[in-house]
């Protein structure tokens, strides 16, 4: 999250007008509280505790599912730290939140514009500019309260989607407990499978959300073993019990989901470079070989099986070779794609014959020179494997993936009761 580390930041216009607007605005206290029994029939938040723990997957599956019954959907994220710029009409260009713009993308009939879905978007310093008195906070919990009003007045049913953990943002006084507590909604949270440390956490939350007299309306957990699935069923139900709160979903872990694609791995690895198939960034893969030293098998000691990435130091030639061919070779056996992928690290680049090659077979390739890492590759594979997946709205295909495997597994009916 942005903490303000740029010092002398002034609000960009794109705030100063929108705050500026906000104030200059009726309140819409009175009427957001005098229609607050239809608003928590009519919206909640989706929170989670703590980052990475699904909070966007659950948000995509339930407007996914809230578009199939033919509703009229709203979707907003009151509170954005990662921006994207946008055109939004006669407003030109604002920076929002990354993930209204896959939302919007996806779903170009969610009610709400830009502004309104993404009203507060932190640059970096902001929080600084908070903290200096340049921007005040009450503003931009109004900002966010007359956003909410516009969208929730139009739709069936909106869904909001909070930030982080629910303390994120408490620094500047907007926090997740606080902006639902100005919006009048309740609070579903989304929490890793588990009991012990699962619910420790989630306890730290919710006791932020009674704090601010916000309902924890229900539980999701997430990413569940699926060989643990009954036992966290039960048990994390008893808990729940005691505080009179339902679990209303079981996600089990869905192995393909969290996969990287070669686009996730050129952002991760510094100086990484495609030199064959850029058409295909998004290709991800299911299994992974690592040969990165020069004291590295130069063979492989098995075929190849379907989608795997194969990461090797750029003396081991002959594995590259041995890649291309049997990528040619299941090819001409009319096999089909093996749908692969390599990583080359290394002093030196692939041969212009090799990327030729790799090009010919549509194998995707990244090159990222050997200083980068240590010579055992022991970084390269913290990289790789300590990264998680965010969701790209360019990755149609995974993001209907994750919408199907979320519907599958939470009670729709009793988040919108």
């Amino acid at each position: 999250e942005n903490t303000g580390i740029m010092g002398g930041f002034a609000a960009p216009a794109w705030i100063r007008g929108g705050l500026a607007r906000a104030r200059a605005l009726p309140s819409a206290v009175d009427g957001r509280r005098n229609m607050s029994r239809d608003v928590k029939k009519k919206a909640v938040m989706v929170a989670a505790t703590g980052q990475h723990h699904g909070k966007t997957t659950v948000t995509l599956g339930m407007v996914s599912m809230l578009l199939d019954r033919g509703l009229k959907v709203g979707y907003q994220k009151p509170v954005g730290q990662q921006t994207v710029p946008v055109m939004d009409g006669e407003k030109g260009e604002l920076q929002i939140d990354r993930d209204v713009d896959i939302f919007k993308f996806m779903w170009p009939q969610l009610v709400g514009s830009y502004s309104d879905s993404s009203p507060v978007a932190f640059p970096p310093g902001f929080t600084r500019t908070v903290l200096d008195g340049k921007v005040k906070a009450s503003d931009l919990k109004e900002k966010c309260r007359q956003s909410f009003d516009r969208i929730v007045d139009e739709v069936d049913y909106l869904v909001v989607e909070g930030t982080g953990h629910i303390g994120v943002g408490a620094i500047i006084d907007l926090n997740n407990a606080q902006v639902a507590a100005e919006l009048g909604v309740d609070v579903v949270m989304v929490t890793p499978g588990g009991l012990g440390v699962s619910f420790d956490v989630l306890a730290v939350n919710y006791s932020m959300l009674k704090e601010y007299g916000v309902k924890l309306k229900g539980v999701i957990l997430n990413k569940v073993d699926p060989s643990k699935r009954q036992m966290n069923v039960e048990y994390y139900s008893k808990a729940l019990k005691r505080w009179d709160v339902p679990l209303m979903g079981v996600i089990p872990q869905e192995t393909s989901l969290p996969l990287l694609s070669m686009k996730a791995f050129a952002k991760i690895l510094p100086h990484a470079t495609f030199i064959s198939c850029p058409d295909k960034e998004l290709r991800f893969f299911h299994h992974i070989r690592l040969l990165v030293t020069p004291e590295d098998t130069q063979e492989l000691k098995s075929p190849l099986e379907m989608s795997s990435l194969v990461i090797l130091h750029s003396s081991c030639q002959r594995t590259l070779t041995e890649v291309i061919d049997q990528h040619r070779q299941s090819r001409m056996e009319g096999k089909g794609d093996l749908g692969g992928g390599v990583i080359v690290v290394g002093p030196d680049a692939p041969s212009a014959e090799n990327i030729r090659e790799l090009e010919e077979e549509g194998v995707p390739a990244l090159y990222v020179k050997k200083v980068n890492f240590d010579g055992t590759g022991f970084e390269l594979i913290g990289k790789v494997m300590g990264h998680t997946h965010k969701h790209h709205r360019a990755d149609i295909n995974r993001i209907h993936r994750t919408c199907e495997h979320v519907s599958a597994h939470i009670d729709l009916d009793a988040i919108m009761a």
